[in-house]
């Protein structure tokens, strides 16, 4: 353990931290959240580590990509290949990206077509009402894909009345976003639509060369709603992505990337439709409900010798989720939740055949069932345990359970929480059946399994102003896959699980201050000991892209009344290792890549109850910096825009 090193640093935050201007500076009587178990619980019952982040302080970032806010938030790491648009990975406690489960709108969004994970890059801020991160494993809950954690996110529902919103923005390298949306609701009607354009220019996404990489991402979301009665209505969402992002592939004279004229093509289509029902004066509670996540990814990649000068693959996933979930008050302090689900996922890959045949149709499908407990055992100490069978098509049945407990003390000011949970990863259609160029698959690979405890302390201060919270966690995970397995026969990678275990611990931090009405500060920071054994030799090395050393500041200053808005952010990410893979022996290096520091500014005024405008400067330091080996991160950067907003 490395703890010790740094404890003069955490007794330095405890002590002398004012910090974080969203929610977290509230009471958590205030906050509900959706994903922290089967049906929403307020956040003071919640035994695990949970971050909200509200419509006001998406807002107040303006940053497009929700990623790159994500970076704020405990826990938290995130890897971008390069510039805008390019794969954006994000990590929970050290975890893989495919270990977190990500939902918009109650819509499951892993793309099996893309190792079962979310490519943050495509999702953009406009339009989100909340964001939810809840960290530690979740499998019991949710599934395979929440072995490390859950990001739920809700858009905008609609208020009583119509409302309106419209903005558009240009800035730095042909930087056009622009977008608009409306919204109407009644005693028995909601409707909600919006749309969005972003395009840009970018900039080199090579050390080398002189040719910028761009990215355009048009995107449709629609939610309608209808309450029949009061005990039962009928919801829907539908949203549609088109994305295109230009990239550099590697060169293999150097092992890295440099100028090309190659591009990915992305189109996501997420659709859910549920109906609930309350009986009993709304003791009993249920819920039917049918999901459609639909992955399309084309990439069109220079080759001299294919006949047409480009090799292009393409890789499709189609996921559909059916479930019932019914949930029992027994009494107001007991409730029981029980539920059973059916995931079909379909998986179709082409492209020119090389090391094997990665051209494959496949599918798998998973029946599962679900209870869950949840009880006040006395008016200050809250209990949620959860269990959850899964049949699966292609593997052994796994049953995973989770524990948590939160103890509310000093009249709520005070809280202790705990839990404990077991997390399950099935192999990936890729991992399994491999993909083009040097990738070959291993259909034997097992299920990842992990177990993960946490313990921590929630604190306010000055008649709730000042909110402190500190947790530690630990979590093991047997038979991890490993993706960077080189094959020296074939000259190619493939993946194997590993005989060893790797260990993740660390130390979460984040405090808000609301110093007065128009001032807050919010402060966070993240210690991480993440590591794999090498099955070689024995020895522990640190899993690559995730930093030991984490931290964020987030200053918002709101002045003139609410008219004007200023809000400063800081993000640190520490050294961290990534591996190079050079065109010659040993073809696998480790090398360490340099902390940086982010810098965002961004200020709003209102011209009028309607009119605002508003502007920000990214990485204002202009900071020169790579989050994976070889691609450049962007440089500074400055966008103006202006938005519009009609409500009766």
């Amino acid at each position: 353990m490395k703890l010790s090193n740094h404890a003069t640093l955490v007794a330095l935050l405890l002590t002398s931290t004012p910090v974080l201007a969203e929610s977290e500076a509230e009471s958590d009587l205030e906050t509900i959240v959706v994903r922290a178990a089967r049906e929403p619980i307020a956040a003071e019952k919640v035994g695990s580590s949970v971050t909200v982040l509200t419509e006001s302080l998406l807002q107040e970032r303006q940053v497009a990509p929700l990623g790159e806010i994500l970076r704020s938030v405990p826990g938290v790491a995130v890897s971008r290949v390069g510039v805008l648009g390019s794969q954006t990975q994000l990590r929970l406690r050290g975890s893989e990206a495919n270990h977190v489960l990500v939902f918009i709108d109650g819509i499951k969004v892993n793309d099996p077509a893309q190792n079962s994970e979310f490519n943050m890059a495509h999702l953009l801020n406009y339009d989100i009402e909340s964001v939810e991160v809840i960290r530690g494993p979740q499998s019991a809950l949710w599934g395979s894909d929440a072995l490390a954690g859950v990001i739920n996110i809700t858009t905008r529902r609609a208020g009583d009345g119509l409302a309106a919103n419209a903005y558009a923005e240009g800035g730095s390298n042909s930087w056009q976003n622009y977008g608009a949306s409306g919204s109407w609701a009644d005693e028995r009607w909601q409707l909600s639509a919006s749309v969005s354009s972003l395009e840009t220019d970018g900039e080199n996404i090579s050390r080398a060369g002189n040719e910028d990489d761009g990215y355009e991402n048009q995107t449709i979301h629609a939610n309608l709603g209808y309450a029949f009665s009061d005990s039962f209505r009928v919801d829907g969402n539908l949203r549609y992505t088109d994305a295109s992002n230009e990239f550099d592939s590697v060169d293999f004279a150097t092992g890295l990337p440099a100028d090309s004229n190659d591009e990915t093509d992305v189109e996501r289509l997420y659709g859910r439709l549920a109906g609930t029902l309350d009986t009993l004066d709304g003791r009993w509670r249920h819920e039917l409900y049918l999901s459609l996540a639909d992955t399309d990814n084309k990439n069109r990649s220079e080759n001299a010798f294919a006949p047409s000068g480009f090799d292009v693959t393409t890789a499709d996933a189609e996921v559909t989720t059916f479930g019932y979930q019914s949930s029992y008050a027994l009494t107001e302090q007991h409730q029981l939740t029980a539920a059973v689900e059916r995931q079909e996922e379909d998986f179709k890959q082409r492209g020119p055949v090389g090391f094997g045949d990665p051209n494959r149709d496949e599918d798998m499908d998973t029946d599962s069932a679900i209870l869950e407990y949840r009880g006040d055992l006395t008016e200050t100490v809250a209990v949620l345990a959860s269990v959850r069978h899964d049949d699966n098509s292609d593997f052994d049945d796994k049953t995973s359970g989770r524990i948590s407990g939160a103890w509310r003390l000093n009249e709520g000011t005070t809280r202790l929480r705990a839990a404990w949970g077991k997390g399950i990863k099935n192999p990936t259609f890729t991992e399994r059946y491999g993909y083009f160029t040097d990738f070959i698959g291993n259909p034997d690979l097992k299920p990842e399994e992990s177990t993960g405890w946490e313990v921590g302390i929630d604190q306010r201060l000055l008649a709730d102003r000042l909110s402190l919270s500190l947790t530690w966690f630990d979590e093991e995970l047997e038979d991890e896959i490993n993706g960077f397995v080189y094959d020296p026969d074939n000259f190619a990678f493939t993946a194997d699980n590993e005989d060893g275990k790797s260990q993740r611990e660390g130390l979460e931090f984040s405090s808000a201050w609301l110093i007065n009405e128009s001032l807050s500060l919010n402060l966070a920071y993240t210690w991480l000991d993440a590591t794999e054994e090498d099955d070689f030799s024995g020895n522990s090395s640190d899993e690559i892209r995730r930093p030991e050393h984490s931290a964020s500041a987030n200053l918002n200053w709101s002045f003139l009344g609410g008219r004007g808005n200023l809000n400063l952010n800081v993000d640190y990410n520490g050294e961290q290792d990534d591996f190079y893979f050079p065109p010659v022996p040993p073809f696998q290096e480790r090398v360490e890549l340099d902390d940086f520091t982010l810098v965002t500014l961004a200020g709003s005024y209102k011209l009028s109850d309607r009119l605002e405008l508003f502007g920000r400067i990214e990485n204002a330091l202009d900071e020169d910096y790579e989050e994976v080996y070889g691609y450049v991160a962007p440089g500074s950067s400055a966008y103006l825009g202006i938005s519009y907003r009609l409500e009766n």
